[in-house]
């Protein structure tokens, strides 16, 4: 089975207005504050916001809402304006297809299938996410410490008892 290309024609990736307000204040490009450094604003943009929503949504086992209600910020596809997507994150947005829906159904070959799913996954964990990151807010150590702070604690939760030595 090959992977479908989820850039072929355009998609609107999504997030509520309220949260995506909040979002912005850990992401570096934006008009008003172009020149944001890491280390205040540890994601480069706002989508990177809503893939690690995704992967926070995967992580804790949080359920996909069942209609995305977000507006659309960004569209992924061909043309220049559309952001360019790593094929290692569009290729992990079909994995989770294929695990919600299963690698039979036409739905996880369905590139509008699957970005609405990934939609629906960053709606629902982007808030807990957004919580946490806000919960972690210490004058003194920079945003960027604490991301991966909060990241690297839960990978470390994820293979605890699962190492091997060889």
């Amino acid at each position: 089975m090959a992977l479908p290309s989820l850039t072929t024609s355009q998609r609107s990736i999504r997030m509520v207005e309220s949260v995506k307000e909040r979002a912005l204040r850990w992401s570096q490009a934006q008009a008003a504050t172009a020149h944001r450094k890491p280390v205040d604003a540890p994601f480069k943009r706002l989508i990177d916001v809503w893939f690690a929503g995704i992967a926070w949504a995967i992580a804790h086992g949080i359920r996909p809402v069942d209609k995305c209600t977000g507006d659309k910020f960004v569209s992924v596809g061909p043309t220049n304006q559309d952001v360019r997507y790593q094929q290692s994150r569009t290729d992990f947005l079909t994995l989770i297809a294929i695990h919600e829906f299963g690698h039979e159904d036409a739905r996880a070959q369905d590139p509008s299938a699957i970005i609405d799913l990934a939609n629906r996954y960053a709606e629902a964990g982007i808030e807990p996410l957004l919580a946490q990151l806000d919960a972690a807010r210490e004058l003194s150590v920079p945003a960027l410490y604490k991301v991966a702070d909060i990241f690297m604690d839960k990978y470390a939760a994820a293979v605890e008892g699962h190492q091997r030595t060889y």
